[in-house]
C-alpha cells in the first residue's frame, strides 16, 4: 500500500471511530436518561450515528482496497 492509501485509511478509522463512540453514547445515555419506556428519538439518533459511521467505515474500506488490487492489476499486466 502506498502512504496515500494509508493516510486515507487512517483517517476513514478515525472518523468512523469517533463517529461509533458519538453514537453509541448518545444511544445508552438516552436509554437511560428516558426511562426506557418513552421519547426514543434520541435513541434513534443515536443509532442512525452509530450504523452511520459503520457504514463509511465499510466503504471508504472497499475503495481503499478496490484501488489497492487494480493498481497491482495495472502493474502484473504491465
Amino acid at each position: 500500500m502506498t502512504t496515500e492509501q494509508l493516510k486515507v485509511l487512517s483517517f476513514i478509522k478515525y472518523f468512523s471511530g469517533a463517529g461509533c463512540i458519538i453514537g453509541a453514547s448518545i444511544f445508552i445515555i438516552s436509554l437511560f436518561a428516558s426511562g426506557l419506556n418513552e421519547g426514543f428519538m434520541m435513541s434513534i439518533v443515536g443509532a442512525t450515528i452509530l450504523v452511520s459511521s459503520m457504514w463509511v467505515f465499510g466503504i471508504g474500506l472497499m475503495f481503499v482496497l478496490i484501488e489497492n488490487l487494480s493498481a497491482r492489476r495495472q502493474n502484473i499486466n504491465q
